[in-house]
């Protein structure tokens, strides 16, 4: 990816802060994004700034929407369970090649796969392959008061606050919202609500860099990965740097490995 990253390291005046400006201006156009040193991250200013040079600043949201099975088997390693034991929703108005790639590989570990959507339409082909190619009958629902209901865990691809909340959700899942920020209103809700992520990867070319100590690890591996391609091709590059989920974060923080077990607890023995 063609990046730009700051580290902030040393104290940065105003007339370097200008002239690094005017640098990322000069830039712009063969650059994809930006990515912000840990030590420049309180700087509001400075960031405003650059932000209306109008350059996507690397967050890990892109990054984020590939690592669905990372999430579940993080998931299922901190319940001891095994995935196919998980139901599991795919909230989403879209069908795009990430979302029909994940149809194909969470039915292939799992029979409790779901669609959350209010364009069914948009899933006739992948519906129609699954059941004459493999026997497979894909669970479609817009049924806002049970479709949610008995789910275990929940990613929620593009439904915005306000539509995520119109559904009745079970009690103890475990909702991981891929686009931002999303809170429940629901005073039953007592699940996990997770919004932002870490991961640790194996990569042996930014291994070798020093300067890379300096950037959040999320936000420099989706710098360096970020291309148009194959999902199969990215997801491919994900395996072979060993990417895994170091830590699922909420509204209140990082939640701890334990929580998890609890949500199984009160969804399996209450059940």
């Amino acid at each position: 990816m063609r990046a730009i990253y700051i580290s902030g390291q040393g104290k940065k005046s105003k007339i370097k802060q200008k002239l690094l400006l005017r640098y990322i201006n000069r830039k712009k156009k063969n650059c994809a994004c930006i990515v912000i040193g840990k030590d420049l991250k309180q700087d509001v200013e400075l960031i405003e700034k650059i932000e209306s040079i109008q350059i996507p600043i690397s967050d890990g949201r892109w990054l984020f929407k590939f690592l669905v099975v990372q999430i579940l088997e993080y998931i299922s390693t901190c319940q001891n369970i095994n995935i196919k034991e998980l139901k599991v929703a795919l909230v989403t108005n879209e069908n795009n090649d990430l979302i029909s790639y994940y149809i194909r590989e969470l039915t292939e570990k799992s029979n409790k796969i779901k669609i959350i959507t209010n364009h069914r339409e948009k899933f006739h082909i992948i519906e129609e392959e699954l059941y004459y190619n493999k026997g497979i009958v894909l669970e479609i629902s817009n049924n806002k008061r049970k479709g949610l209901q008995d789910v275990d865990v929940i990613f929620n691809f593009d439904f915005e606050e306000d539509k995520i909340n119109r559904y009745k959700l079970n009690d103890n899942a475990i909702l991981i919202n891929l686009k931002e920020k999303v809170n429940i209103n629901s005073k039953r809700f007592s699940g996990i609500n997770i919004h932002s992520y870490e991961i640790d990867f194996e990569n042996r070319i930014i291994s070798l860099l020093d300067w890379t100590k300096y950037f959040e690890k999320t936000e420099l591996y989706e710098s360096y990965l970020y291309r148009n391609d194959k999902i199969a091709s990215i997801e491919q590059d994900i395996i072979n740097d060993k990417i895994a989920i170091k830590s699922l974060i909420g509204s209140k923080g990082k939640i701890k490995e334990g929580e998890y077990k609890n949500i199984l607890d009160k969804t399996y023995y209450l059940a």
